[in-house]
Formats: C-alpha cells, sequence, structure tokens
C-alpha cells in the first residue's frame, strides 16, 4: 500500500461533481460511469452528470469490460489478388472512467503490469493512454468487499489521475498525475490538509501476514474439500476485473475474401483452457483447476509483480453460486497445513 499523499485541496461546492463532470466532458472525453440500468448498477456511457450514480457498493461489470473486452477484434483482413492486406484497429477516442472505487482503480495496476509488459498488448496500450481515470471514494460496504485485507483500500500508484473523497459535505481531491493536476487547477479548489480516510469499512478483515506459507501447500488435501464445492462454472473470472486468459479464434467470409481474428475470454477453471498442442490436458483434475487461479492471484502474481493479483472487490464471491471466498479458501488451507 503506497503512503496517503500530502497534496490535498478541497471543496465545499456542492456542485463540484457536476462542475468536474462537465470540464471532462468539454474536453472531447467520452465518460463512461456507474449508472442505474434494469435495477443494477452497471459502468455505461453516459452524456449528463444526472445518470451518475455515485453511491453505490460495486458495479456488475468493470473497467476491464472497456480495456481489454470480450470478443475483441485484434485485426482483419482482405485479400486482394494474391496479396493479404491486414487492418489493425487505432483507437483514438478519449475515455473518461468517472466514479470508479479505489479497488477498480487498483485492478487496472494489476492489468498494466500483465498487458504492459513483454510482450506488450498494443490494443489494452492504446485504450489505457487514452483514459483518465477519476476515482471516487467508498462510502459503504457489504459483507463480500475484503479490499482492505488485500491491500487495496486506498489507491495504488499508477492506478488513477484524481482521487476524491467526500467527508462531512465537503469534497477532498488529491491528484495522482499530471493530468489530474491539471484539472484540479482548472477546478480551482481551496489546499487543504488530508481528510480523515475510514481504515476499517469492510465488515470483516482477513489476516494474510501468513500468506507467503500457500506456496508450499499446493498439494494439501484440504484443496480437494473446497474444489467439490465449485462448479467450475467461470462466474468468478468473468466478473473478476484482473483476470486477462483469453483464446483467439479466426472467422473466414465464405468467400474466402476476409476475415478477422478476435479475442474471446476464457477461464483457468475450464477443461478447455488446459488442452495444449496434441490435445494434452496439463490440468485435467478439477482441484488442479480450481486451485490454479488461488495460486495464480496470491502466489505467481505477487512474486513476478509484488502485488496482489486480486483488489477484493467482492465480485466473484457475489457471483459465485456456493458464495466460494477466497481469502477464506486460502485461510483454511493454511491453518490445516502449517
Amino acid at each position: 500500500m503506497r503512503k496517503i499523499p500530502n497534496e490535498w485541496f478541497v471543496s465545499d461546492d456542492k456542485d463540484f461533481l457536476r462542475s468536474l463532470f462537465k470540464l471532462i466532458k468539454s474536453r472531447g472525453y467520452k465518460v463512461i460511469a456507474p449508472t442505474k440500468k434494469e435495477g443494477r448498477i452497471i459502468l455505461d456511457y453516459v452524456n449528463s452528470f444526472d445518470e451518475v450514480e455515485v453511491r453505490y457498493i460495486r458495479t456488475l461489470n468493470t473497467p476491464k469490460h472497456f480495456l481489454f473486452p470480450n470478443g475483441d477484434c485484434l485485426f482483419s483482413w482482405v485479400k486482394v489478388n494474391s496479396d493479404i492486406n491486414l487492418k489493425t484497429h487505432v483507437f483514438k477516442e478519449k475515455w473518461a472512467f468517472f466514479g470508479l472505487h479505489p479497488c477498480d482503480a487498483n485492478s487496472l495496476v494489476i492489468l498494466d503490469k500483465i498487458l504492459l509488459g513483454d510482450p506488450k498488448d498494443d490494443i489494452y496500450a492504446q485504450r489505457r493512454r487514452n483514459s483518465l481515470i477519476i476515482i471516487y471514494d467508498c462510502e459503504e460496504s457489504d459483507e463480500y468487499c475484503f479490499c482492505e485485507s488485500v491491500n487495496a483500500r486506498i489507491p495504488i500508484e499508477g492506478s488513477g489521475d484524481l482521487w476524491i473523497i467526500p467527508y462531512k459535505g465537503k469534497y477532498y481531491i488529491n491528484p495522482l498525475s499530471g493530468r489530474g493536476k491539471d484539472i484540479v487547477k482548472a477546478l480551482n479548489p481551496t489546499p487543504s490538509e488530508p481528510p480523515k480516510i475510514p481504515s476499517q469499512t469492510n465488515k470483516k478483515f482477513y489476516n494474510l501476514s501468513n500468506i507467503g506459507a500457500l506456496k508450499y501447500l499446493y498439494e494439501h488435501e484440504s484443496w480437494l474439500k473446497h474444489s467439490n464445492k465449485c462448479l467450475l462454472c467461470g462466474a468468478c473470472t468473468a466478473s473478476c476485473p484482473t483476470c486477462t486468459c483469453f483464446d483467439v479464434l479466426d472467422f473466414v467470409d465464405p468467400s474466402l475474401i476476409t476475415g478477422r481474428r478476435i479475442r474471446t475470454w476464457n477461464s483457468c477453471t475450464f477443461r478447455s483452457f488446459t488442452i495444449v498442442a496434441g490435445g494434452r490436458v496439463i490440468r485435467k483434475e478439477r482441484v488442479d483447476r480450481f486451485k490454479h487461479r488461488y495460486y495464480h492471484k496470491f502466489v505467481f502474481i505477487p512474486e513476478k509483480y509484488g502485488i496482489f493479483g486480486c483488489t477484493g472487490c467482492g465480485r466473484c464471491v457475489s457471483q459465485c453460486h456456493n458464495r466460494i471466498h477466497p481469502l477464506e479458501v486460502i485461510l483454511d488451507v493454511i491453518t490445516r497445513g502449517v
């Protein structure tokens, strides 16, 4: 967890968020924000501040649905005589994610580490580079939230451009980037001391101080018990803001003149995802597919990037038919195995 920065501003203007929204729109950004549709809060394009819901616990979808979408066209091609002409997408739109909670903003740091490394995902890089991230602090949580347990309660360096905290009728603003500072300058709020940030908003805290032991418990018998509760349906990975497993499909027009290559989301819990060349299945047993996700999030990614591959948003638990909680599984395995 990074230190809370000292550069803070405050505004007691009740229309501050509306003014911020208007400023962003005036700068040519298409705004993506939490909005209510069919009784659910989702991230979607909005044209007016009146469509924005700032008081919510979690959105059904995540920023990944825009920056790394399912069914993304990687390129298309057309045959001209004996030549094949490729066409790749050049993303020029400017997006502003308005009102993301810290957990979802922090998920972008994980996506960046995975997709902007070597080899770099150029399509993701274009979208991410053109995106402005406005973080709005949580005002409430539910039984599924566990951001504090995985050090994702406050924005991590690189997660966004502006962090806004509503507190006692005022808005405290922290610029996190050059673009954030430019916005603050345009709105001209008053310099301020840092606000009081609630340290315990989750209903339960999970102590992961001994999580290093997980690395040595891959073969522990407790995994079988937990995997037997799992349907391996993929709801957890589909709703996760940081999962990046995908497959690639080629579609060719019947004329054989045009075609396109599509990237589709996949899941490490699916047997088909573990099939390699020659038809070999490298993780045949359901217990192996079940626990691979845990090791990816809490062992492999931390070892490589120094950060958990999970931000505690709670979507995996809320979408799971049997309400399997990743931290409860991990702590049970560690308790029984150490």
